[in-house]
């Protein structure tokens, strides 16, 4: 018999978004699903079309623990968890995008082997992230692939690193891409070929930094540049002064973030990667 059957489950709030429901596979071995009250948890198992509904203190025996929360639904989900206990040498998988394993901390100093288990961005989807004991981990990973997904394990208490990466991208680079679109429009590019043009200038970026990181990268506020790029936040603050403060937030940021001051390049530093920033940039 394989180490996480049978498979247990405690669930609270929606499971619409739920990887079980992504993957009816990782369904095949449940078998006690609990939740706040016994409708509830047979509205679950209906839904998964797998498990039978029951009562927390009936998952104890189980090889694996799959607990179903988001931020939202945990106070709701640790009351049964506590009624499931005791839970020492019980192994947990705590399904949440957004949750670590360190919202399970009190089943941890308990006993429990607790980790997380969340998807991860990839064109099959078919990558999951888990963070937390490595020997939930190592319980976890044999029913995750059987499901067929493959799995990367995350340094302990490093899931919001992973997921402010995630967010820089999705959340931080739609607005420069906006930004960008506004710029192009506002010169009288045609709708349809700005996004042309920004589709093409994206890609090539990606492509670049994922060849090259850093390297691939040309610095706007290079010396030899520095005049146009005057004259650029100058016709971008009288057709769009917004815009052009978001330019040169932009720019400051990423001095600050490569760790340089205007104007003082790094030791070693090649003279066309060092940040030099006109005076209407430098400016708060």
């Amino acid at each position: 018999m394989s180490p996480w059957k049978p498979l247990g489950l405690i669930a609270s709030g929606r499971m619409r978004d739920s990887l079980l429901l992504r993957r009816p596979a990782l369904c095949r071995f449940l078998g006690p699903v609990a939740a706040a009250d016994a409708r509830l948890a047979s509205r679950y198992a209906n839904r998964l079309r797998a498990g039978q509904p029951a009562r927390p203190a009936e998952l104890r025996n189980c090889g694996l623990i799959l607990v179903q929360a988001g931020p939202a639904d945990l106070d709701r989900v640790l009351p049964l968890l506590r009624a499931a206990a005791p839970l020492r040498g019980t192994h947990l998988a705590l399904l949440s995008t957004q949750l670590d394993s360190s919202a399970l901390e009190e089943f941890r100093a308990s006993g429990a082997r607790v980790c997380s288990v969340a998807a991860a961005p990839a064109a099959a989807r078919d990558l999951i992230v888990l963070e937390g004991d490595s020997a939930a981990m190592r319980r976890a990973r044999p029913w995750l692939e059987e499901a067929h997904l493959r799995c990367l394990e995350l340094k302990p208490r490093t899931k919001p690193l992973f997921l402010l990466g995630l967010q820089a991208v999705t959340g931080l680079l739609p607005p420069l891409l906006d930004a960008a679109m506004r710029s192009l429009r506002a010169a009288g590019l045609p709708a349809a070929e700005a996004r042309r043009m920004l589709r093409f200038l994206a890609e090539s970026a990606v492509r670049s930094f994922v060849a090259h990181g850093r390297k691939g990268w040309e610095n706007p506020a290079a010396p030899g540049r520095l005049p146009l790029l005057e004259r650029q936040l100058e016709a971008a603050m009288a057709q769009n002064p917004p815009l052009a403060a978001f330019q040169q937030a932009l720019l400051r940021a990423v001095g600050e973030f490569y760790g340089q001051r205007p104007g003082e390049p790094q030791p070693g530093e090649e003279e066309s990667r060092v940040l030099r920033f006109p005076a209407s940039i430098t400016k708060v």
